[in-house]
């Protein structure tokens, strides 16, 4: 007999068109509150509920006109003390802006910068350098960037940055790109400069990113563009929007909107209005774009809105595609992934420790200048998805410690390597704040591996020389020798989700290893080979299971490759190439879907970091 649930089935969700993996995709724009002042080239800050707009050019001449908005509606209040155009502006409410630099008419570069209350403007410390048409749209009022801008007459252009800190400005780094009329979004740390002008009447698509320290060319808009809208005091380096805008070569006025992943820009809804020099702010579901220029300026503002209830896919969600006709599932799209230029480290090397997370991952130790046999490094730098810090080193300096172990950035261990004189079986744990010597490794190696926590882990493989097997598992206190693998070698990689449940991968014996072994927690079980055997590999070393492990880069007997391969619990398939050959780099990640790599060799030793993303795709299903 049949049961009851076996007759009746279950419910699933029927759309017209397949899901997309992200609600910003269905978002759209509708009308808002129409200003008092019509004019273009204004300054402006907030969310789409409570936004500020200042300053602009209602022609001729310059304004000190500030309008204040409710969501609705928007109300004249308080002038700024300095009348002027294409002026920057940051802050996250109506009640709290610093709106700086400028323009005057005729031509006159500002530098002053005026702090808004809610009630009224006072004017606080100046710009180290007077400009206008810069990006001022990372951070708030007390903690903000501006980068860009024109120091001087067109087709002038400028890279320099400046911090406010709630008080003054501070000189930055410059950006790569110098440019005038981009867009930005992000904090004061961790912020995006967008298109511009580098010289006019040209448009760029160019994109940098701002880690706190140093600016780094990522991925390209869609749409070359100038004087385009963005995020104002809101949206981050993984997401982020950017709409309008104007290419002067054209001339081409546009209405196109782009969403920001982290990894790649997507073309959403238009807004309804071509436009440029509006003032764009709000969020990457909530955002506004006041006023602006068709041809002539206009006073309408436009809303935002992605929905909190989009249907948005998740792996394994089943639906039915009424237009296709067809059932679908959501899965990972891994033959579709990708590695992108990430956020670099502060000191290049290779044969290093890692651990950790794409959002919290660890380096540690290493070779500075690779292949010198006193190259050892006691360096630490921890991550915390968008930038790279210098923490405290470890005791001991060395290269080639066991390749892992730590599932986060703030409890990790450093076992075993080569101190720049002699092989070590020093062990240090991880607090997030300081590295502690423990227990020694009972048997002195180099060019292991580890698997787990700083309290439950195993280390394999090695050399003594010569090479070897030996495996010890480390209960937090002490360490026991187990069962050794089926074959000796060193510089080998592993990954996995605990000391019971590992992977061990490649390295190198008496030659260059492809085996791959399984511990279950008492022996090693040989499985399915590497496609390619190659030694210093990286992986996504804080696994979350044994089904879902990549692993990047490696030594094929010379000279370093860039080829990546995803297990799926019984074989290895190739997937897309790091963008650089390497091998002995960093590695963090807990799957397939998403993994970080950093540093590396050969000569020079890497400090570039790449970033493996896979996103959600539609599977059509054809079985009865």
């Amino acid at each position: 007999m049949a049961n009851y649930s076996d007759i009746k089935g279950f419910t699933v969700q029927t759309l017209s068109t397949d899901t997309v993996a992200n609600a910003a995709a269905g978002g759209s724009w509708a009308s808002g509150g129409t200003i008092n002042n019509t004019r273009d080239m204004l300054g402006g800050a907030g969310p789409q509920t409570s936004a500020l707009i200042f300053g602009g050019n209602p022609y001729p001449g310059s304004s000190a006109y500030t309008e204040s908005y409710d969501g609705s509606s928007w109300t004249e209040v308080a002038d700024l003390n300095t009348a002027r155009i294409l002026l920057g502006g940051l802050g996250t409410s109506n009640t709290a802006v610093i709106a700086f630099g400028g323009n005057l008419s005729p031509p006159n570069y500002r530098a002053e910068t005026e702090s808004w209350n809610g009630s009224a403007w006072t004017e606080v410390n100046d710009l180290n350098d007077g400009r206008w048409a810069m990006a001022g749209n990372a951070g708030t009022q007390t903690a903000g960037l501006l980068f860009g801008g024109a120091p001087g007459e067109v087709p002038s252009s400028d890279a320099h940055t400046e911090s406010w800190n709630g008080t003054s400005w501070s000189n930055e780094p410059d950006m790569n790109t110098a440019r005038s009329e981009n867009a930005g979004a992000g904090t004061s740390t961790n912020a995006l400069s967008i298109g511009g002008t580098p010289s006019y009447p040209t448009a760029t698509a160019v994109v940098e990113q701002w880690n706190g320290s140093s600016w780094t060319e990522i991925t390209d808009i869609n749409t070359a563009r100038n004087d385009l809208g963005g995020l104002k005091g809101g949206g981050t380096i993984t997401d982020a929007l950017v709409f309008g805008g104007l290419n002067r070569s054209g001339p081409t006025t546009y209405a196109s909107t782009e969403f920001w992943d982290g990894s790649s820009w997507t073309e959403l809804a238009d807004l309804s209005t071509a436009r440029y020099g509006g003032s764009g702010s709000g969020t990457s579901s909530a955002a506004l774009y006041a006023a602006g220029n068709t041809g002539s300026r206009v006073g309408i503002s436009e809303e935002w809105s992605a929905p909190s209830d989009f249907n948005q896919i998740q792996e394994g969600q089943l639906y039915f595609n009424s237009t296709a006709n067809a059932f679908k599932e959501t899965i990972t799209d891994l033959p579709g992934a990708s590695w992108a230029s990430g956020v670099s480290i502060n000191d290049g090397r290779n044969a290093v420790g890692s651990a950790g997370i794409t959002t919290a991952a660890l380096l540690f130790t290493g070779d500075p200048v690779s292949g010198t046999p006193s190259g050892v490094s006691a360096n630490t730098e921890k991550y915390n998805g968008s930038t790279w810090t210098e923490v405290n080193n470890t005791n001991t300096a060395r290269r080639e410690c066991f390749y892992g172990c730590g599932q986060t950035n703030t409890a990790a261990l450093c076992a075993g390597g080569y101190d720049g004189s002699s092989k070590t079986g020093n062990v240090e744990t991880w607090d997030g704040t300081n590295w502690t010597e423990t227990t020694n490794l009972n048997q002195t190696r180099n060019g292991g591996a580890l698997v787990g926590t700083s309290t439950a882990a195993i280390g394999f493989a090695g050399i003594e020389p010569p090479y070897t097997g030996k495996t010890e598992v480390w209960n937090g206190s002490t360490w026991t020798e187990v069962s050794d693998l089926n074959t000796s070698r060193y510089t080998i990689s592993g990954a996995g989700p605990s000391y019971t449940a590992a992977l061990a991968f490649g390295g190198y014996g008496t030659t260059y290893d492809a085996e791959t072994e399984e511990w279950n927690g008492t022996s090693w079980t040989e499985v399915s080979d590497l496609n390619t055997a190659r030694y210093g590999i990286g992986a996504t070393v804080s696994a979350s299971s044994l089904n879902s492990i990549l692993a990047f880069g490696g030594d094929e007997a010379p000279p370093a490759n860039n080829k990546t391969e995803f297990w799926n619990g019984s074989s290895w398939s190739e997937l897309a190439e790091l963008s650089t050959n390497r091998f002995q780099m960093g590695g963090a990640g807990t799957s397939g879907t998403g993994a970080l790599s950093f540093g590396g060799a050969p000569n020079p030793v890497a400090t570039s970091t790449e970033e493996w993303t896979a996103s959600l795709g539609n599977k059509t299903i054809t079985a009865s």
